[in-house]
């Protein structure tokens, strides 16, 4: 409901065609379903099919669907939420041997401890 109220407030005060989006990967699934046009995703460069069936569900009208996958990823939203989206697919890149790399000064990668803890989850979500 919060993402449709922000929604109708905005949309007249744009012009025709301005595309709205959401950035917040946790909270996308409910801005897309109250009319949003876009996810700006972290998540989606790593699992790109894990972020389309969320986008395909939401913007296909099926709320539900939406909202079930998006709650299945409420362990990876809530580390996004303590350390930030971006330090977290960047230790989920490198986990998967994806890459080996650090984000870009002046972030830090995180620690060894939270590393292995993301890398764990990972594999208990089936996202790999």
């Amino acid at each position: 409901a919060e993402a449709t109220a922000e929604l109708v407030a905005l949309r007249p005060r744009l012009p025709a065609g301005f595309s709205l989006g959401y950035s917040s990967d946790a909270n996308a699934a409910e801005g897309l379903i109250g009319g949003g046009d876009a996810w700006h995703s972290v998540l989606a460069g790593t699992f790109p099919q894990t972020a389309l069936a969320i986008a395909h569900a939401a913007q296909g009208g099926d709320a539900a669907e939406a909202r079930r996958l998006n709650a299945r990823l409420k362990p990876l939203w809530a580390l996004f939420s303590a350390h930030g989206g971006l330090r977290v697919v960047y230790t989920v890149a490198n986990a998967l041997g994806l890459v080996s790399a650090a984000p870009p000064r002046p972030i830090l990668p995180l620690q060894d401890e939270v590393a292995a803890h993301i890398a764990a989850l990972i594999q208990t979500l089936e996202l790999a």
